[in-house]
């Protein structure tokens, strides 16, 4: 396939969905008012293959669309007719160091944003707000470059693979994925560096990167601290002018760098905090959490709140000279106590538990992420690849996510059922299409015809038909 056709397949893809079929054309009206295809590669260095990076970065991201889960899939799918690329030219692609991921991901999101912007579809009541969290991306292979033993702390136990740092943002209606990072773990036991034995991190897939290239400075983060990785961040999100109040995040990244570092943006933090042994100023002294709670329950400040169904006992306090407020929160009277902190002191306790229930939102994307979008299902060695993937599902879930805001469905798993059962059915069209040959030339033997001029008539008399337009592709 030349360079010069490859301008034409996001025109040719669009052009043979038709407007019946609501989730597949909202899906790709959003990839076009995107600009996807104009994306800007930089460097601007030598790419050998015969496609554009544009066209290969299409086909990637439009993959769930046809129902495509890896590369392995793409050559025997419809979408493969259009590029007629090798999975090798895609394998390629995603194992280049060069390609910046998350340049490309903010020049996507800048353009989802401002496209929410000016559909009008905001809710001015809500608050905008960037969440922080982290998530297991469980591998397989101990052969994967940079792959490590990590702690899920939600099976409680240690499983091969990356810790995903992600940042995300939730415009009042719709959460996207801003930024992301992937981090591995040393271990306690100097014995088995990462979690592994000398033997298999000597085996590891390695490759060499030069300094500044993308995906050097993606392999220098394996190593940061998540705390100062999230805070970078936030920064790179004030950057891109992107616009929030709070900023959301579990007891694992509260702490003092991480709430000067979110003033300094002009937002408050909103987070969950350990019972722990850090101090706060209160009544003169300097005072754990739990002392704090213990003379608040002697005082009797403790109230239910009706609206929440909560037991909530507040108070402002003093943190590293920072003013601070304390919601202290149980929904009985034996259970756990669980406590809430702000920057904000003017906030009330129902707006600071809403507002921290948006955190959730990132959860759910977690769950939707690796169902829908294949997110840690990469097993690649190649550690460049396993950042192209991740990228691609975030930018993945971003575009279905606009397009599922736009097309009225309640769920992102209501549009993907529509989509496939679409692409189902041109699986189908396309094996009968097989048959339908094989019947044409046998009715031009008996009638004595041309079968390219039966076809060609069949053609001109329903030129706007599904079934016809993939025939016309399968004939291209």
């Amino acid at each position: 396939m030349s360079q010069h056709k490859s301008n034409k397949v996001f025109s040719e893809i669009n052009d043979f969905f038709s407007s019946h079929e609501k989730a597949v054309s909202k899906t790709m009206m959003v990839v076009k008012a995107l600009k996807i295809p104009k994306i800007k590669f930089e460097p601007k260095n030598h790419w050998p293959e015969q496609y554009f990076r544009q066209d290969i970065l299409l086909t990637l991201l439009l993959m769930p669309l046809f129902s495509i889960k890896n590369v392995a899939g793409y050559t025997k799918s419809t979408l493969h007719d259009y590029l007629q690329a090798g999975k090798d030219t895609l394998y390629r692609f995603k194992n280049e160091s060069s390609i910046p991921w998350r340049k490309i991901a903010q020049q996507i999101n800048r353009r989802v944003i401002k496209r929410i912007k000016q559909s009008g579809t905001q809710d001015t009541e809500t608050s905008r707000c960037l969440i922080v969290d982290d998530t297991d991306l469980r591998k397989t292979g101990k052969g994967i470059e940079h792959v490590s033993r990590i702690w899920s702390h939600v099976a409680h136990t240690s499983l091969l693979g990356f810790k995903g740092l992600f940042l995300g943002y939730w415009d009042s209606k719709t959460f996207l994925g801003l930024d992301f990072s992937l981090h591995k773990e040393k271990g306690k036991n100097q014995k088995y560096p990462n979690g592994l034995s000398k033997k298999i991190n000597r085996n590891q897939y390695k490759k060499k990167r030069l300094d500044p290239c993308p995906g050097h400075q993606r392999e220098t983060e394996l190593h940061l601290d998540k705390i100062s990785s999230a805070i970078a961040m936030i920064k790179r999100a004030v950057v891109n002018k992107i616009d929030f109040e709070y900023v959301l995040m579990d007891s694992w990244f509260v702490c003092e760098k991480m709430i000067r570092s979110v003033i300094e943006t002009g937002a408050h933090l909103i987070g969950m905090c350990k019972m722990g042994t850090a101090k706060y100023f209160f009544n003169g002294q300097q005072r754990s959490a739990k002392q704090i709670l213990d003379s608040l329950r002697k005082d009797k400040k403790i109230r239910w709140n009706k609206h929440l169904h909560l037991y909530v006992v507040e108070t402002l306090v003093v943190y590293k000279d920072i003013p601070v407020k304390l919601f202290y929160c149980r929904n009985s009277k034996r259970g756990n106590w669980h406590l809430l902190i702000t920057t904000n002191t003017g906030l009330g306790i129902k707006e600071a538990y809403q507002t921290y229930a948006i955190r959730w939102s990132i959860e759910v994307f977690f769950k939707e992420a690796k169902q829908y979008f294949q997110l840690a299902k990469c097993q690649s060695r190649d550690f460049d690849a396993q950042i192209a993937d991740t990228s691609i599902c975030m930018i993945q879930y971003n575009i279905f996510s606009l397009a599922k805001r736009f097309s009225n469905y309640e769920t992102l798993g209501g549009l993907f059922d529509d989509a496939k059962e679409f692409v189902l059915e041109l699986t189908v069209c396309k094996r009968l299409w097989g048959f339908f040959l094989e019947f044409i030339q046998l009715i031009a033997l008996i009638v004595d015809v041309d079968p390219d001029e039966l076809i060609e008539r069949i053609l001109a008399e329903d030129a706007e038909n599904k079934f016809v337009k993939l025939v016309q592709l399968n004939a291209a």
